[in-house]
């Protein structure tokens, strides 16, 4: 579970450079701000629940700060920033060093990502529009093969 952890943490500190964005992008990226409440399950070869809350902050560039509890398994905290990029019409995210592109799907953006950590490799989605965010993670365990998937639903409080 614990290897879980840092996986999440990954798809969700995404932050990306500052850049200006367009009328339609700013609008959208401040309607994320704000307090954000989420749980969800961890499912495979261990299993548990998570319990997180998310605070963004900002207009066109969007702060967030994060802190999951996944019980017995210990809390997992993250940061990052969102951004919209009008030179490349791109949202971007970064973490880590990392960056990361989102795609405009109806009124929602997607991020896809696939992962290497220390914990094991897999794949992210988050899907953030102005009512709800849902991260879902695969991650296979480097130490032992196991096989563990997250899904997160968050709403703003």
């Amino acid at each position: 579970m614990r290897s879980l952890l840092p996986a999440l943490a990954v798809s969700l500190a995404l932050c990306a450079s500052p850049a200006f964005a367009g009328a339609a992008d700013q609008a959208f990226l401040a309607k994320l701000a704000g307090t954000w409440t989420g749980s969800g399950t961890i499912t495979g070869d261990e299993t548990g629940s998570v319990d997180c809350k998310l605070t963004l902050t900002g207009t066109d560039k969007v702060n967030f700060r994060g802190l999951c509890d996944a019980g017995k398994f210990g809390p997992q905290d993250y940061s990052g920033v969102l951004t919209f990029d009008e030179k490349s019409g791109k949202y971007l995210a970064r973490s880590n060093g990392e960056t990361v592109i989102g795609v405009k799907s109806g009124s929602s953006v997607v991020f896809t990502s696939k992962m290497k950590t220390m914990a094991g490799t897999g794949n992210s989605v988050m899907k953030l529009s102005a009512s709800t965010i849902v991260i879902d993670v695969d991650l296979v365990r480097t130490d032992n093969n196991e096989k563990l998937k997250s899904h997160l639903n968050f709403k703003k409080s």
